[in-house]
Formats: C-alpha cells, sequence, structure tokens
C-alpha cells in the first residue's frame, strides 16, 4: 500500500469512527447499556459467519465464471484476491477499488488479462442489473409504506440521486459495451498519456497490444453468450445468493439486540443505502454509510439502540473487511517476494 493509499485508509476511518462517535452520543442512554448487556453474541458470531459465507460465494462465483472459459482458477485463490479486494474497496470512492485486485490475481492465474477483464467487468454487470432491479422494487415499496414523511427528506433525495446515478451508469456502460471501435479509441488515449516520451517503436508496439487486447476482450464478452453461458448462469445463481447472504447480516444483527428481524423493509433499507454508498463522495463512503443506516433504521427500532446496531453493522461490514483485507493483501505480497506462482486445480 502506498502513502496515498494509506492517507485513504485513514481519512476513511476517521470519517467513519467521527460520525459514529457522533450517532452513539445522540442516541445513548441508560436503555443503551440494557441492549448492551442483553445483546446475545451468538447472532453477532452467525453474522459473521454469513459475511464470510458471502465471501464465499464470491470466490466460487469468480471460478464458475473462470472455469467456463476453460481456466482453473483454485478456490483458495480466488476466495484470497476477494479478501484483498475489500481492504481497497474500502479507501476508494463508490467501494469499486477491489477490481484491479481481482483482475491481477486472474492473471497471476495464468489468465490472460483480457480474459480477467471480462470476467470482473461482468462480474459487476451482474451485480448492477441485479441492484437496479433490486433497487426499483425497493423504491417503490419504500415510496409506499412511508409516504407519511417519518423518513427524513434527505435520505429520500439521497436515495434517489443515487438511484439515477447508478441507473445512469449502468446504461452509458452498456452503450460504451456495444461500441468496440469507442473503446478502442478510449483505450488508445488513455494509453497515450503514458507514451508521450517513448521513441516511436515502442508506441507502435504498445498500441498494437492494445487493439489486440480490447480484440481479445469482446471475443472472451462474446463466449459468455455462447458456450460459456453456462457460466453466466450459475454466476447470476451465485450472485443472488452472494447478496442473500450479505443483506441478511442487519437481520440477524437485530435479532441478537431482541428485535424482530424485519427482514423485508431490511432489505428494502440496504439495497436503497447500497446505491447510496455508490455516489462517489467519501473513501469507502464512510461517515455515509453510517448516517445512512442510523437514518433508516431509527424507524423500525428505539433510538436508543441506533446507534448500537449501527457499531455492530460496520463491525462486520466495514472493519472485519479492513483486518481481513489486510491478512490477504499481506498472503500476497508474501508469495511475490518469493517470487511463488499460484498453484492451479490441474497442478
Amino acid at each position: 500500500m502506498d502513502a496515498k493509499q494509506k492517507k485513504f485508509l485513514w481519512i476513511s476511518i476517521g470519517l467513519s469512527l467521527a460520525v459514529l462517535l457522533i450517532v452513539i452520543l445522540l442516541t445513548f442512554d441508560e436503555n443503551t447499556i440494557t441492549a448492551i448487556q442483553q445483546l446475545n453474541p451468538a447472532y453477532l458470531l452467525l453474522a459473521f459467519m454469513m459475511h464470510m459465507l458471502a465471501m464465499g460465494f464470491w470466490a466460487a462465483r469468480i471460478v464458475v465464471m473462470c472455469r467456463s472459459l476453460g481456466y482453473k482458477v483454485p478456490f483458495g485463490h480466488s476466495l484470497n484476491m476477494v479478501c484483498a479486494g475489500q481492504l481497497i474497496a474500502a479507501i476508494t470512492p463508490s467501494q469499486v477499488g477491489g477490481e484491479p485486485v481481482r483482475i491481477h490475481e486472474l492473471y497471476k492465474a495464468d489468465m490472460p488479462v483480457a480474459d480477467a477483464t471480462a470476467v470482473v467487468l461482468i462480474e459487476r454487470l451482474m451485480e448492477a442489473v441485479l441492484m437496479v432491479l433490486g433497487v426499483i422494487f425497493a423504491m417503490s415499496i419504500f415510496s409506499f409504506v412511508y409516504s407519511d414523511g417519518v423518513i427524513p427528506q434527505g435520505l429520500i433525495i439521497a436515495a434517489w440521486c443515487g438511484t439515477a446515478f447508478f441507473t445512469g451508469l449502468l446504461l452509458l456502460l452498456v452503450i460504451i459495451m456495444r461500441k468496440p471501435a469507442l473503446i478502442k479509441r478510449i483505450a488508445l488515449k488513455v494509453g497515450g498519456l503514458f507514451m508521450k516520451k517513448m521513441n516511436p517503436a515502442a508506441v507502435e508496439k504498445i498500441t498494437g497490444q492494445i487493439l489486440d487486447g480490447v480484440d481479445e476482450f469482446y471475443t472472451t464478452f462474446r463466449l459468455f453468450a455462447g458456450k460459456a453461458k453456462w457460466g453466466l448462469f450459475i454466476g447470476f445463481i451465485l450472485t443472488f445468493c452472494l447478496w442473500a447472504c450479505e443483506y441478511s447480516v442487519a437481520s440477524i444483527i437485530l435479532m441478537g439486540l431482541g428485535y424482530p428481524p424485519n427482514v423485508l423493509l431490511s432489505i428494502v433499507f440496504q439495497l436503497i443505502i447500497a446505491v447510496i454508498m455508490m455516489v462517489p463522495l467519501t473513501p469507502g463512503a464512510a461517515g455515509i454509510a453510517e448516517l445512512a443506516y442510523a437514518g433508516f433504521y431509527a424507524t423500525i427500532i428505539p433510538s436508543s439502540v441506533v446507534g448500537l446496531f449501527v457499531v455492530l453493522l460496520r463491525m462486520i461490514l466495514y472493519y472485519s473487511n479492513i483486518l481481513i483485507g489486510f491478512i490477504a493483501s499481506f498472503l500476497i505480497v508474501k508469495r511475490e517476494a518469493a517470487n511463488k506462482k499460484v498453484m492451479r486445480e490441474d497442478g
């Protein structure tokens, strides 16, 4: 991790801790102490296990999609790259920083960069499609249930802005992906920024590599609509399982605190919050996430428990990611330092 990344990490953690402290101070009373005493730690362990199971489904999705293209990526390697990506996601706006890590690690597993990029991009496209469909459903229910002004108007506006931003981004990406020539022009312009001082021969060679890489990428992309479509189908199922586990964490914590799980409404809240967190305002959406969770869940649990609930939820969904990401990143650095290769399933 370079100096800039460390800076963003400390900013992210600092913002998160500051907002958590404010939320706790505003909601803490004697009932909070009672809630802490009555907290069932077994539910916290279950919530963390569900979070890790979601990581497992994510890793399995990568393995399956790579296998459909003919590449045998070990599950352990896939799980480690997913965990390492969570650290970078925690310090990047919109939490999209984990993609380069997964592309790099797939390349280390003897997968061409174009194919690795296609797998990672299609991963995100699947999540985006499910997210947009879920958000449309969630916002419809949300607008109907809370049309009486119980939820602060600012959160409603933020949710709709996030929905518009994310849907627009998805549509823009789909339009761009349908134009290979445009992708080549963009790739060449970006590459040109790094080739200004190179000699003509080197520029010509790299330009050819860029164009070949884009062609290979679209060849892989088309495979997912052809013979590799079984990987896409299973990938959708695993994506659903991933988010089902991830979105169950909040309900499990609610049960640990002695409250009803409110499964449907909790999922609606989290879908809307996920869209709000996609707006690139702070590293890892730190501070924004805490405020959003507090604002939405204050409508279904007592205010004295809101701060405690948000702390427990962020410990599992955010701070544990940083710790796990550090461990996974250390294993990658250790492997690279020892110049070891990734052991494939076929030996």
